[in-house]
């Protein structure tokens, strides 16, 4: 349901132009690119934890403008009103060679965010053809206007494989050792001037992508930040994002479990 403010409707009245020209040019308004865009100075945090094969609790971070795909519920406050913003999610398991969510009355498939998924297209002119549906990120947030994007992606690979796609798809990115929080990563930064231009939906190309193991869960974990060369043109956004990663990837905690 739209909701039409009085001044909105006064003015409808007063210009004497339609009721439906006056909600478009409303609407108008709010479907520019970039309108929807989150407000950095009105970020806050979101915790999100779970257990992974029953022998590590993986906690990070999350920013509170985009849920992550955990299934979470947030965790109850010490009264009915409080909110804690700590969400748990089921816990990640395997069964019969695939990766599932543990709820008490069954297995969610969980095989699509974090193992390779292959669908046959029936799409006119791409009939037959192999599509790679999996591997879809679990946390996702973007601003159109300054072309840049965050994102967390869990996946059942070796280091060495997940490393390797990076190489092989951003070959202009350099790489570095990297040691936080008692985690070991594998960082990959592009140059600011390799940056990629802009994509024809907004979004940046890569910038900076921190890779880390789950233990030996055989799990990798990826937070990444996109940017491109018009993102150059937003500094203070660019800076202020890129701060926002930073506190990403320093939130991320690998706790193993007593047996």
């Amino acid at each position: 349901m739209k909701v039409i403010s009085l001044t909105l409707a006064a003015s409808v009245m007063l210009s004497g132009c339609g009721l439906k020209e006056a909600i478009r040019k409303n609407d108008d308004r709010y479907a520019k690119p970039g309108a929807m865009d989150p407000v950095i100075a009105e970020l806050f945090y979101r915790v999100y934890q779970f257990k992974l094969l029953d022998r590590y609790r993986i906690t990070h971070d999350w920013v509170n403008t985009s849920g992550c795909q955990y299934r979470a519920s947030m965790r109850p406050g010490s009264t009915p009103t409080e909110l804690t913003f700590f969400y748990i999610g089921h816990d990640i398991v395997e069964k019969d060679s695939k990766t599932w969510l543990r709820y008490p009355d069954g297995l969610f498939d969980f095989d699509p965010w974090v193992r390779s998924v292959k669908w046959v297209s029936r799409e006119k002119g791409k009939e037959g053809e192999e599509l790679e549906v999996g591997f879809k990120p679990l946390c996702f947030e973007s601003w159109w206007t300054s072309s840049h994007y965050l994102r967390l992606r869990i996946q059942k690979r070796s280091f060495a494989e997940f490393e390797g796609v990076f190489s092989e798809r951003f070959p202009e990115g350099k790489w570095r050792s990297e040691s936080l929080n008692g985690l070991s990563w594998r960082v990959q930064q592009v140059p600011s001037n390799l940056l990629r231009i802009r994509r024809p939906n907004g979004l940046g190309g890569p910038y900076q992508a921190w890779l880390t193991t789950l233990g030996d869960s055989g799990y990798v974990l990826s937070i990444e930040m996109g940017a491109s060369k018009e993102s150059l043109d937003h500094p203070k956004a660019h800076a202020d994002i890129e701060a926002v990663f930073k506190h990403l990837v320093s939130s991320l905690k690998v706790e193993r479990l007593a047996p």
